[in-house]
């Protein structure tokens, strides 16, 4: 399916900036548009908390200054955009009339929930690596999109990259999730100079590549090579990236939360290391 929707969660801070240059690049490319989206906190979902003391006055204050932040931060975002726009050479409009091109959105309520809804009707998801709640990218947002929706995911590195897409590294283990993402990376393995296979062998032969994953990239124009790597211990996340690096690669793709997302939290896991350590643009399905 082609790219056209990029969706891209912002917060109106400097940690918008590089994924909003990546998105862009991605627009780009496939001549789609990145809807950035800005979600203000709903307050009143906080008030039950407050207790029954607390005087109207109080309330009305909170509230107030709630929207008040709320409001500098879209006026950060909105700048954050045209900004980055410029530089991209990519206009700002307001429908779907003009490809590539950004438009700006806002709505209210819980971060996650949100961007799950629209990530349903978005083609591609797309969150920096710069924002990191407790140190993962993306937060709860990134999960809601990529479990909730059921929709691939693109991590920009913390940094402006010059490229996504051209050298790609696929992190493939035979599995559900990772056949998953390389059917949602086809738009970038078409166009790609560069694919290559990452098999990491943990001591099983799961992962190695077939005939079937093998014509399926030939029938998309990709003579992907396939490169073999014992794990010896390591863990798999950083192979992944490290793998990425010394390959010069400007996009990995791998398959999302393998194990259960409870699992990675407590014992770690390849997505939840990814996630907190990336140096380049990583997609990833589930």
């Amino acid at each position: 399916m082609p790219i056209r929707k990029i969706l891209v969660p912002v917060h109106g801070t400097a940690s918008d900036k590089p994924v909003l240059s990546a998105a862009l690049l991605v627009a780009k490319k496939f001549g789609a548009q990145a809807k950035v989206l800005f979600v203000r906190p709903d307050p009143s979902e906080a008030l039950p908390y407050l207790g029954d003391g607390v005087s109207g006055q109080v309330i009305e204050d909170l509230l107030q200054a709630a929207k008040e932040g709320a409001d500098a931060a879209v006026a950060a975002a909105k700048q954050n955009v045209e900004a980055e726009a410029a530089a991209a050479g990519v206009p700002v409009v307001t429908d779907t009339g003009t490809l590539p091109s950004a438009r700006f959105g806002e709505a209210t309520g819980r971060r996650d929930l949100v961007v799950a809804e629209e990530s349903r009707l978005s083609d591609l998801v797309m969150f920096s690596g710069s924002e990191a709640d407790d140190g993962i990218a993306g937060g709860d947002a990134l999960e809601g999109a990529l479990m909730s929706a059921d929709r691939p995911v693109l991590i920009a590195p913390k940094t402006t990259i010059a490229s996504i897409g051209d050298n790609i590294l696929v992190g493939w283990d035979g599995s559900l999730q990772a056949s998953a993402a390389v059917t949602a990376a086809i738009p970038f393995i078409e166009k790609a100079g560069k694919v290559t296979v990452l098999c990491i062998d943990e001591g099983d032969n799961d992962g190695v590549p077939n005939s079937v994953l093998e014509n399926y990239l030939a029938l998309h124009g990709a003579a992907a090579t396939t490169r073999f790597v014992k794990a010896d211990g390591r863990p798999i996340g950083e192979i992944l990236l490290e793998e990425a690096a010394s390959a010069g690669a400007d996009l990995l793709v791998m398959g999302g939360y393998g194990h259960s997302r409870l699992r990675e939290f407590l014992f770690g896991g390849a997505t939840q290391h990814v996630r907190a350590h990336t140096s380049v643009p990583v997609l990833m399905a589930h």
